[in-house]
């Protein structure tokens, strides 16, 4: 079983990324960006290189994701990236629900103008064999925008080119995260595209993938579920995770997390990209409704540091059912 970790603005940039490989033992193989929007006028942003330079992820597999729909911005960031850094593959973020980015016609907006889509993906694949570039195009798309069944229109499109791999998270844009994933046409659509295929959607525990029967052996991209239960990954993979031994081990990959931001940025959004952090691991821990009140209100170093002891106090349950919706 192959595991990926999915992109998620604030959170999975290189510092959380490393602590988590750390954490696993390597049994993630493949760790996605947050989306890069391309800027042609002002380039990359510097948090966006810093997240890029391979001294920042040594030891992780990384696939830059790009979020856009021109063709040209497309091909000349993902050119620049290649070059540059020398990754060898570069992602599409088709399925950002954003309400701002859909508007924009990006993300899983994009997916809304089918003809404009196919006449984007000619292009990048076009211009990237006239450039004699070797990196590889793979996709993350949402089923459609409002109805489900836009699908297979999608991939009609999709499997017209050598995309290298199609993940597809199985909702609409319209269902944001709050809708249950409609797990039931990952058995369909594996009958109907030829290509490489990956699968993503409220996978938050071990039971969840035992129930999902049409995506075993396929790789998973989890989201929300490892940023919830860091062990995720190894518990997929077979490895017994003790409860107490857990909890220590979460205290060293927090404290890596906290110092790594630190080195990055100032205290204060330190302290709210904690915060955003704890606003899914929390979750793991038992009958820690105060712990949490304490964290989501801490303004500074001092009440920060006391919560997150406070939330140390309390016990974890790795097989806790999520309680973050689905």
């Amino acid at each position: 079983m192959k595991i990926y970790l999915a992109p998620m603005e604030g959170i999975t940039g290189y510092v959380y990324r490393n602590a988590l490989h750390n954490l696993c033992n390597g049994k993630i193989d493949k760790y996605y960006t947050p989306f890069i929007a391309p800027r042609p006028k002002k380039g990359m942003h510097d948090r966006e290189r810093r997240d890029l330079l391979p001294e920042n992820n040594q030891d992780v597999s990384l696939v830059p994701q790009i979020l856009t729909n021109s063709a040209p911005d497309f091909t000349n960031l993902a050119t620049e990236i290649h070059e540059l850094y020398g990754y060898q593959e570069i992602n599409l973020n088709l399925g950002c629900p954003s309400k701002t980015v859909v508007s924009r016609g990006k993300g899983s907006g994009f997916l809304s103008n089918p003809k404009e889509l196919d006449h984007f993906l000619m292009q990048i694949f076009d211009q990237r064999d006239k450039k004699g570039q070797q990196y590889d195009i793979s996709l993350k798309t949402r089923l459609g925008v409002s109805d489900p069944d836009e699908i297979w229109n999608l991939l009609s499109i999709y499997e017209k080119y050598p995309v290298s791999e199609l993940t597809v998270h199985v909702r609409v844009q319209s269902d944001y995260y709050k809708k249950p994933a409609r797990m039931s046409y990952m058995s369909e659509i594996k009958n109907r595209y030829p290509g490489e295929l990956a699968y993503n959607g409220d996978i938050f525990t071990v039971e969840n993938y035992a129930k999902c029967t049409d995506v075993q052996e396929m790789p998973l991209m989890l989201g929300r579920g490892v940023i919830r239960n860091p062990f995720l990954p190894l518990m997929l993979k077979g490895v017994d995770v003790e409860n107490q031994e857990a909890k220590e081990r979460l205290k060293v990959f927090h404290k890596a997390i906290y110092e790594g931001y630190q080195a990055d940025m100032d205290i204060v959004p330190v302290i709210f990209h904690m915060k955003e952090l704890w606003a899914y691991i929390g979750d793991v821990f038992v009958e820690a409704d105060k712990a949490r009140k304490h964290l989501r209100k801490a303004k500074n170093r001092s009440e920060y540091e006391e919560a997150v002891r406070e939330m140390f106090h309390h016990d974890i349950d790795l097989k806790k059912n999520s309680a973050l919706g689905n």
